[in-house]
């Protein structure tokens, strides 16, 4: 998107909704809805150009359910939006919960709505309901798999509240609805959307259709603010936004630097989060940076194991944010113990870091070393210079690479050697050799820019892979099921399109997941927390063959405290049902018969980012407290490594 008015017409389409005025009685009125809608119409035109007839406005009556409805599904057949162009849903008025109708897998027994001018009428001879999680999440899909998936969805309202008024000035936008939902409501825009069967909750981090933006978390309250201008939420996304600039900004990014808000901790989630605001690009570097603070004279750094800190790794520390891209660093301060699941006590130099500091890693640990080895070849020679080179270049974080001798093979995470004048990747890894998978498909020169990139993306993977916390107590509580999705002939939609359902027994057997890759197969999977803690889930897929790492789901992200995604005695269905986002495939490439990834799932008691795992294949890089107070439950975090083989025919 082009920011800069003038120069070029910005490619971002939005619809705006703003409701004060709510037609039944039973719905209290709000102040500062359409001024919220409004104001964001205004930063669109002023601050990022955006021609006034690519913004559609729905104040209060306008804000029908079917106008509402029929704007978004207008959005997939408007002839100017090109496929990946920026589409801006935003929304201030009430939000609801209201109990899950029978049949929806919901992953608990409530859904969230949000609620039209009309909600609660009766209108064509029948009562007009709010619009559900399910419905919206369809609607969402459905664009995407039109437009692509450069969606970015705002809502400004809350699923709790009160329908009695207090004062004025802390209007709360939400309220607590008693309504039975039909089981069949929107199932004409549902029904036929592929790998939504169900969408529960607007905060649902396994969906890759958008990037959510919502004002504040599932068990607190969106308010409008004291001076009665606005939600306090948009106020500050709008301030921060005009502050800093959407173009310098990931959504995650933009969430972490809203100032603080009393009662109110806004959330972002989607797979998207990490690009760049309005953008479907994401940035060259990831550069993850962690809070830093001073506490009876230790430095303690908020991130720990969880996170993949070590013992040995270095950091260079910043007085904020804006300094660690532009400034040089305060100092230098290292983990001289092993960190704490969340934290990390660091040592060093007495520096002056105020209330908070930010610290970006330089160094890694010895425990992240790639170890390799290399055979006995003249002509490797270049993998030496590359290796040299490697080490000396070591900043930002990046890992230190050791070669063994064949004694110590047994260690080494990859072989590396020469064939037909070209370098190979022998893999070691008994997991995946075992199974038939011994050498990764690629060959390269051997040349130092063609071998860096490749150890780099292998010691990222490998360390991420092997990585594994302590506490068994959360993974033996945890299950998972991974199941085959076929179509559900007896649920069709108007375009006679059937619904996706789950079907057949777990596949997963002793930890490995067996299959014979067919082109129209989809799997979903469902995590079951039998523990009384609520966790979240992080999942990705790590591809042996490419060193790729793919995200399956994150938590979302806030300032603040972020929702469990997995709470107590509940379950995530992850590619269908609770978790939303499409089903996953498989594929071999035509020069295999055989491949071997794992599906690592990350569980914590506390939300750990991760967003810095993923990566692309280096192999193709175009694609790409004091006495007396209740003490709080330590902190916990595990692993379970799945391994998923994928054959072109089925083993004898």
């Amino acid at each position: 998107i082009s920011l800069t008015p003038g120069v070029s017409k910005p490619s971002l389409f939005a619809l705006l909704i703003g409701i004060d005025e709510y037609k039944h009685d039973t719905l209290n009125n709000l102040g500062a809805s359409v001024a919220d809608a409004k104001a964001v119409k205004t930063y669109l035109e002023t601050s990022l150009g955006v021609p006034a007839f690519q913004i559609q406005t729905l104040y209060n009556s306008e804000a029908t359910r079917d106008a509402i409805v029929d704007n978004i599904r207008a959005f997939q057949t408007n002839p100017y939006i090109r496929n990946g162009d920026p589409i801006l849903i935003f929304y201030s008025g009430h939000g609801g919960t209201v109990d899950a109708p029978e049949g929806w897998e919901a992953g608990g027994p409530e859904i969230q709505i949000i609620l039209s001018y009309d909600a609660l009428c009766e209108g064509k001879g029948r009562e007009i309901y709010g619009i559900p999680d399910r419905t919206m999440g369809a609607l969402l899909d459905q664009l995407a798999n039109q437009k692509g998936d450069n969606i970015t969805v705002i809502f400004d309202c809350c699923h709790s509240g009160s329908l009695t008024r207090s004062k004025r000035s802390h209007l709360v936008r939400g309220v607590n609805l008693v309504v039975d939902i039909p089981a069949d409501l929107d199932k004409d825009i549902w029904g036929g959307t592929r790998g939504t069967a169900i969408e529960p909750k607007f905060l649902k981090s396994g969906l890759s259709s958008h990037v959510l933006l919502a004002a504040c978390g599932a068990q607190e309250t969106a308010k409008e603010n004291l001076s009665g201008t606005g939600g306090v939420f948009t106020t500050a996304l709008l301030n921060t936004l005009v502050s800093v600039g959407a173009d310098k900004l990931t959504y995650t990014e933009l969430i972490q630097r809203l100032p603080a808000l009393i009662e109110q901790t806004p959330q972002c989630e989607g797979h998207n989060q990490d690009r760049i605001l309005f953008d479907s690009k994401v940035p060259s570097q990831r550069r993850q940076l962690h809070v830093l603070r001073e506490n009876k004279g230790q430095y303690i750094l908020k991130a720990g194991a969880a996170h993949g800190i070590t013992k040995g790794a270095t950091f260079n520390v910043y007085k904020d944010r804006e300094c660690a891209s532009n400034d040089s660093p305060l100092g230098v301060l290292t983990a001289l113990d092993s960190p704490d699941p969340f934290t990390t006590v660091l040592s060093g130099p007495q520096l002056c870091i105020g209330k908070q500091a930010f610290a970006l890693q330089k160094g890694a640990g010895t425990e992240e070393d790639l170890i390799i080895h290399i055979a006995m070849d003249p002509r490797l020679e270049g993998v030496f210079r590359a290796l040299v080179e490697e080490i000396k270049a070591n900043t930002s974080g990046q890992r230190q690479i050791r070669a063994v001798d064949d004694d110590e093979i047994g260690i080494a995470h990859l072989d590396i050697a020469f064939e037909d004048d070209k370098i190979i990747f022998n893999i070691l890894n008994p997991l995946v050799t075992e199974h038939g998978l011994k050498r990764m498909p690629y060959q390269i020169n051997p040349t130092v820019d063609e071998v860096r990139p490749v150890l780099r993306a292998a010691a990222h993977f490998y360390w991420h892979l092997h990585r594994a916390g302590k506490d068994r107590i959360l993974h033996e509580n945890v299950t998972v099921e991974f199941t085959r999705l076929i179509e559900d002939l007896e649920n069709y939609d108007d375009s006679f399109r059937p619904v996706k359902v789950p079907h057949g027994p777990n596949l997963i057997q002793e930890g490995v997941i067996d299959l014979v890759v067919k082109k129209e197969d989809m799997y979903g999977i469902k995590l079951v927390n039998t523990s009384g803690r609520s966790l979240y889930a992080s999942v990705f897929y790590f591809d042996n063959s490419n060193l790729s790492i793919t995200s399956y789901f994150q938590p979302p992200t806030a300032r603040g405290k972020v929702d469990p995604l997995l709470p107590r005695r509940e379950s995530l269905a992850i590619g269908y049902g609770a978790g939303g986002g499409r089903p996953f495939k498989f594929f071999l490439p035509n020069n295999q018969d055989v491949d071997v990834g794992f599906i690592k799932i990350f569980l914590s008691s506390r939300r750990v980012d991760l967003s810095s795992i993923p990566q692309v294949s280096p192999f193709d890089r175009h694609r790409g407290g004091p006495d007396g107070v209740q003490s709080k439950p330590p902190g916990l975090w595990s692993t379970i490594l799945i391994t998923s083989i994928q054959r072109r025919r089925a083993s004898p």
